[in-house]
């Protein structure tokens, strides 16, 4: 006599109503933080402009003209080194390029910014997506394609430096979840489940974002506010001596190397009188 088969145990639509309750309830709660976080940073972005903007921009100009000595010296040495005479057309490419690619010194301040860049997360973050959604991985046709429409939206926002869209990016259907969408028959159970995938990817895209927020300079600098209540005219007081004493102290880099080049530059032209 031949064995009955066991019947596959399927969720009930009640048990998943309620999983998408709960993923709905926690969906808001994310949202909800970001928002309030949001507001609050926004907030602090406009009274940084209002106290420290003025400061803030003469430090970045120093740091700016710090980075052009520096490439004008080594420039002016090679130069010297091999007898070769450098024209002004030459050094307006060469100020133009050390702007291009200025980096902060290890010891600069945490300054507020609008636009923050920040290279490392983007690339860690596409190594997470390329992992996520690479068209070697997949087990099917159908989820072949749809890693290949990931990956090449992935490459896309990469390429133009999109980093907010690698984050939304991250939070979109994992291609196991679509394969288990694609394996439900039961149309009312396969609505009830896209549902709680969904509320779940709009969670993790929140989170990203409250991630990525966090991680700005502006953010960093309101929660060491807030550690010492961002409220207090002492907090701003603080800030500005710290960014006063910086620019006291990028002011002397410049004068030093701008010494240094004028002194070079004379060796040269010496050593070009001397040769004529």
């Amino acid at each position: 006599m031949d064995k009955q088969l066991q019947p596959v145990t399927q969720p009930r639509p009640q048990d998943w109503q309620q999983e998408l309750a709960r993923a709905r309830q926690q969906l808001m709660e994310a949202e909800a933080e970001l928002a309030q976080e949001q507001a609050a940073i926004n907030a602090f972005r406009m009274h940084c402009r209002l106290h420290l903007d003025a400061l803030v921009d003469e430090l970045l100009a120093l740091q700016l003209e710090k980075q052009a000595c520096l490439t004008r010296l080594e420039l002016l040495r090679q130069a010297h080194d091999l007898g070769v005479p450098l024209d002004d057309d030459f050094w307006e490419t060469v100020e133009m390029a050390a702007r291009e690619t200025a980096v902060p010194d290890p010891d600069d301040l945490i300054l507020p910014t609008d636009t923050p860049r920040d290279k490392a997360a983007e690339k860690r973050i596409y190594r997470e997506l390329a992992r996520k959604f690479h068209p070697d991985l997949a087990n099917t046709a159908v989820e072949q394609a749809y890693r290949t429409m990931m990956m090449t939206a992935v490459n896309a926002a990469y390429t133009a430096g999109d980093v907010q869209a690698l984050y939304d990016l991250a939070g979109e259907l994992d291609p196991g979840e679509l394969a288990e969408l694609t394996g439900i028959t039961n149309i009312t159970l396969r609505k009830l489940r896209e549902q709680i995938l969904n509320a779940r990817r709009r969670r993790r895209r929140a989170q990203q974002r409250l991630q990525a927020l966090r991680g700005e300079n502006t953010a960093r600098l309101y929660y060491k506010a807030q550690a010492l209540d961002e409220g207090s005219e002492d907090w701003w007081t603080l800030v500005r001596r710290e960014l006063e004493e910086a620019i006291a102290r990028r002011r002397q880099d410049v004068a030093t190397l701008q010494a240094q080049l004028a002194l070079v530059k004379n060796i040269g032209d010496d050593n070009t009188t001397n040769g004529k």
